[in-house]
């Protein structure tokens, strides 16, 4: 039977589930859960698209486009981002990651935005960028070291967990002059749904001024207890305040627990955040993550240092 690209549907989720368990290793019980809680949420169920290739009743290939809200000079815009990409190993070859990507440009795909955002693996990244999408700047990461012995000896997971408050729905107004992924309360409640790990918040406020971190702890090799920023907005776009913010973040994270290190991953373009970076002695190391757009708001842009795009604005923070 000849190959169909077309909109996800009901029946078709055992087989989805199957292709992801059988790339990825993922228990079937537990992605089915995140499924449904990630596609079928109300803030994200009338919004997304499920994009399938099938050979008849067999599910060749997944892709999906899901709303992620993005401001945009002190505009919302109707944004998603591409993710969840997946082609079972017998059909590989057969341009269908492309067509898929094609398919919401196709009259009966009913798929209108006005930004489209991804943070595209090394594999998919050239099929992106044939497809004409835009690699304006690829997110680069800092490092800071912090307390690499007493890390070891201790649990900063717990320590911080005790001295800070519970990660909180919050809503947090930008400068828009600032291009970034969206701070809701409502957008916080379908994340939380799905999200799991060690999340924590931290704010900053000066003289009217407020700063909003998002943080995550991780372990590498098992004994590096990393503390991630995942997200970094300011009210302000004021570089001895942004400093003063992260100087602020660094003091109450040394008072509160002993972490190994702290990193972030930042538009390496953007002059306020680079200079902040330097300024709290964070280092950059050969790691980055690919960024890229396409749409109507994408073409428009000659300028993208003040889009500050972040690790957890990828959907698998």
């Amino acid at each position: 039977m000849s190959m169909t690209i077309q909109k996800y549907e009901d029946w078709m989720r055992p087989q989805v589930i199957e292709l992801f368990n059988m790339e990825y290793g993922i228990p079937i019980d537990e992605f089915d859960r995140l499924f449904g809680d990630f596609y079928e949420h109300p803030f994200q169920k009338e919004q997304c698209i499920r994009i399938v290739s099938v050979d008849g009743k067999k599910v060749a290939g997944f892709q999906s486009f899901f709303y992620w809200p993005v401001m945009v000079n002190g505009q919302l815009v109707k944004a998603y981002q591409s993710g969840n990409s997946l082609v079972h190993p017998d059909f590989r070859g057969q341009r269908l990651f492309a067509r898929m990507l094609n398919y919401i440009h196709e009259p009966e795909s009913g798929f209108q935005c006005d930004l489209l955002i991804g943070f595209p693996v090394e594999a998919s990244y050239n099929s992106f960028i044939r497809n004409g999408w835009y690699n304006p700047f690829n997110l680069q990461w800092y490092i800071k070291p912090l307390n690499p012995i007493l890390s070891m000896l201790s649990n900063p997971e717990k320590q911080l967990e005790k001295k800070w408050n519970n990660r909180m729905k919050a809503d947090f107004q930008f400068d828009p002059k600032i291009a970034a992924v969206a701070q809701q309360g409502a957008f916080d409640d379908y994340r939380f749904n799905y999200e799991k790990g060690d999340f924590y918040r931290f704010t900053f406020e000066e003289n009217g001024l407020k700063a909003f971190f998002e943080l995550k702890a991780q372990r590498r090799k098992k004994v590096i207890r990393e503390l991630v920023i995942g997200k970094f907005l300011s009210s302000h776009l004021d570089v001895p305040f942004i400093q003063r913010a992260f100087d602020g973040l660094i003091k109450a994270v040394r008072k509160s627990s002993n972490f190994t290190m702290i990193s972030c991953a930042i538009n390496p373009d953007s002059p306020e955040l680079k200079q902040a970076m330097t300024h709290c002695g964070f280092k950059p190391i050969d790691r980055k993550i690919y960024f890229i757009a396409k749409g109507p708001v994408a073409d428009q842009i000659k300028d993208w240092s003040h889009w500050w795009i972040y690790r957890s604005d990828i959907d698998t923070w």
